[in-house]
């Protein structure tokens, strides 16, 4: 199967910690290459599926710190998983008995990641100038970061939708020192009971 790196020759399944942490994991599999998504219909399916190939497939930013954190807990090299996700959406074929049941959509995943790879452009706010952006592997500025998150907040926003809205390429640690700092400064309310974040002069 796609997350086992033996693909099924030797029987690897961990206990406890590790074993649940695989299932998150399966469960961004299935998101992305099955058929259907549990519990999901319409627009919510199609975002299940979008983040679950920024989940899999992301070179850097918050979704790659987030496989390299389940990934690392669950025994699974991160940069395999992403490598054999890249493989399935170019062409290529999941290897398991279990594969032709369970992944159903894999041409849908495929057709999604070709949109992915169209360029298409930024929304206004997140515009920055070609030298502004920081080359590919280096993680943006506090200040870059900063200017990309605050034009967010003119409406409430939770933290999974700046995420997504950078595309995920502002780190989660960075998001939430901006969002902390903004908030020391008065700059940014949090609304705790809806867990959403928005500019203090838009509250």
């Amino acid at each position: 199967m796609l997350l086992d790196p033996d693909f099924g020759v030797h029987a690897f399944r961990p206990d406890g910690a590790p074993a649940l942490y695989r299932a998150v994991l399966a469960r961004a599999v299935l998101d992305l290459f099955g058929k259907a998504i549990t519990a999901s219909e319409g627009a919510d399916a199609q975002l299940a599926r979008r983040e679950a190939l920024y989940f899999l497939t992301r070179e850097r930013g918050a979704w790659a710190e987030s496989r390299r954190d389940l990934c690392d807990a669950s025994g699974i090299d991160p940069d395999a998983l992403r490598l054999n996700a890249l493989r399935i959406l170019d062409g290529g074929e999941i290897v398991g008995a279990d594969a032709r049941n369970a992944f159903g959509g894999i041409e849908i995943a495929r057709n999604l990641w070709k949109a992915e790879q169209a360029p298409a452009p930024r929304p206004k706010a997140l515009k920055r100038k070609k030298h502004d952006r920081p080359p590919r592997g280096v993680s943006p500025s506090y200040s870059a970061v900063r200017s990309a998150i605050l034009p967010l907040l003119s409406e409430p926003r939770r933290f999974k939708e700046l995420i997504i809205a950078t595309d995920g390429e502002c780190g989660v640690g960075i998001v939430r020192k901006v969002l902390a700092i903004a908030m020391q400064k008065g700059e940014v309310v949090r609304d705790n009971a809806q867990h959403t974040y928005v500019l203090a002069d838009a509250a």
